[in-house]
């Protein structure tokens, strides 16, 4: 079965340059690249075995954990174009075991496993220094291949099952990687700072360190840290790489066991016995809006993938740490940033109803029941989860006492937020995703309106969280945590004006240029 799967796979990889003779030349061409790249990377870390171990260990580590996240993410992204599916073999009657070893083995057949394996065999060569490490980086390479290779399976078969074609998810694999990197963007100053051609530099040091212990890295830093004399960390790191190798290939199997014992049935019957949040929220104008609010925050896919980023921010600790931050001070930049998106999302809330806004303009209820009702999910999800963070985050700081403060900066900026949008996505309405559209789909052209909208809230949301933001950070400089209180006070008293005032502000808005915001929504 494996022969014929190898074979089948060969196949395959032959027939991408039997088509026009464009898609040829860019297949030969891409596939020469790649092999050429991985060749150039293999000869550099071969250079290395006459470095010093913990210079080869900077070098190494690091590129060997990028080359493994490439695997990661890539095949998900591509993974509706996944011609070893394992749902195009159900119908065969194979034995799950012998599709599931067939299929993992005839996929190391390409271009970008087989360059992750010259670099893998290279790294090997590198740590030719003695026996234990000679040894655990022949291990190392298997491992490295090994985990690509099943990455690469598991990621096309997720992609391909749960953000294939048909689906509008498949967008968001790159709406994702977006997100990834605008959250960055803030470390590059810090990053830019650091001597990173000198492999022997403090940073590139401690980018080996953490890289060593992520699912990624532990493979690559199992024979580097043998090499350095860190013998305890080395076969740690083993005990990582082997169990991320196991529990890659029990998903594997469990995937094919699915997919190829299932039907496939795309098709949902919903039995809806009371109408929702509509019963339970009451019948005043504020609930019935909070009521449409809630069922559009569960069940719009364009509602969803707006607040998606606010899972992705974390991320941004990675790179602070690494450029030298102190880890308990990256505790404290997640939460904010947060706060900030989330105060930011509904800027354009009226937008989103696209021709249904005439229920709110023909209801003939007062405008801030409007603006109040739209902001109902966000309030009661959102403050307190932010209350929560805050006292996650002051843990991870060390330093309990650091809790009113993070909740006065993050709540007033979440309020604040909610206000100025209030007013915002009534006066700077501009065209978005319609219903029924896919979330990623690009709506006709904005004009100016979208950056002055978005601008305007954004840098409303900083100028008014100024006064808790510096009596924060007084706080801090100060060590002075008595402040607490009057941080938390100056927030939270400032964030509660300011939603106030917007909610007033913006309701009188809509209702006075409710007939034109109707107009609008039909032109769009």
């Amino acid at each position: 079965m494996v022969a014929q799967l190898l074979r089948l796979r060969a196949d395959l990889l032959a027939g991408e340059v039997r088509g026009s003779a464009r898609r040829s030349v860019l297949v030969v061409l891409g596939s020469l690249v790649g092999l050429v790249v991985a060749v150039l990377v293999a000869a550099a870390v071969i250079d290395l075995r006459t470095a010093d171990p913990a210079t080869a260990r900077a070098v190494i580590v690091p590129v060997g954990m990028l080359v493994t996240l490439g695997f990661t993410f890539v095949p998900l992204a591509l993974g509706g174009a996944d011609q070893f599916d394992p749902r195009r073999f159900a119908v065969f009657g194979l034995r799950r075991r012998d599709l599931t070893v067939g299929l993992a083995v005839a996929g190391l057949l390409g271009v970008p496993v087989i360059g992750a394996a010259l670099v893998a065999v290279a790294q090997s060569a590198t740590w030719m220094r003695g026996a234990g490490s000679g040894v655990l980086g022949v291990v190392a390479a298997l491992l490295v291949v090994a985990t690509c290779g099943l990455l690469v399976r598991v990621g096309c078969t997720l992609g391909a099952w749960l953000i294939g074609s048909h689906r509008p998810g498949r967008d968001a694999g790159w709406f994702v990687a977006f997100v990834v990197v605008v959250l960055l963007v803030p470390a590059v100053p810090l990053l830019l700072g650091a001597d990173w051609l000198d492999p022997r530099s403090a940073e590139l040091q401690r980018i080996a360190d953490v890289a060593g212990w992520t699912p990624w890295g532990a493979a690559w830093a199992t024979p580097a840290d043998v090499a350095a004399g860190h013998v305890g960390q080395g076969v740690a790191k083993l005990v990582v790489a082997i169990v991320v190798v196991g529990l890659l290939a029990w998903a594997w199997w469990g995937l094919v066991g699915r997919l190829t014992r299932t039907v496939d049935d795309r098709t949902t019957t919903r039995t809806h016995r009371t109408l929702g949040w509509f019963d339970r929220l009451g019948s005043t104008p504020v609930a019935a809006v909070a009521a449409r609010a809630l069922t559009y925050w569960g069940r719009d896919p364009r509602y969803r993938t707006s607040y998606l980023i606010l899972l992705f921010v974390p991320i941004v600790v990675v790179p602070l740490g690494v450029a030298g931050v102190p880890w308990h001070w990256t505790a404290l930049v997640p939460l904010p940033l947060m706060a900030v998106i989330a105060g930011f999302l509904p800027h354009n809330d009226v937008a989103y109803d696209n021709t249904a806004v005439w229920l709110h303009v023909a209801s003939g209820a007062p405008g801030w029941s409007d603006r109040l009702g739209r902001l109902t999910p966000l309030l009661v999800v959102g403050v307190p989860l932010v209350v929560a963070g805050s006292w996650l985050s002051a843990w991870l700081f060390g330093d309990l006492t650091a809790f009113p403060l993070l909740v006065g900066v993050c709540v007033g900026a979440l309020l604040i937020g909610l206000g100025i949008s209030s007013v915002v996505s009534v006066l700077l309405s501009y065209p978005t995703v319609r219903p029924g559209d896919r979330p990623f789909q690009q709506p006709q052209a904005a004009g100016v309106t979208s950056t002055v909208s978005q601008s305007v809230t954004i840098i409303g949301i900083l100028v008014f969280s100024v006064p808790a933001v510096w009596l924060a950070v007084l706080a801090f400089l100060e060590d002075s945590r008595s402040s607490g209180v009057l941080t938390l006070v100056v927030g939270v008293g400032v964030g509660v004006v300011v939603l106030v005032v917007g909610v007033f502000a913006g309701g009188r808005a809509f209702d006075r240029r409710g007939p034109d915001l109707l107009a609008a929504a039909l032109r769009n």
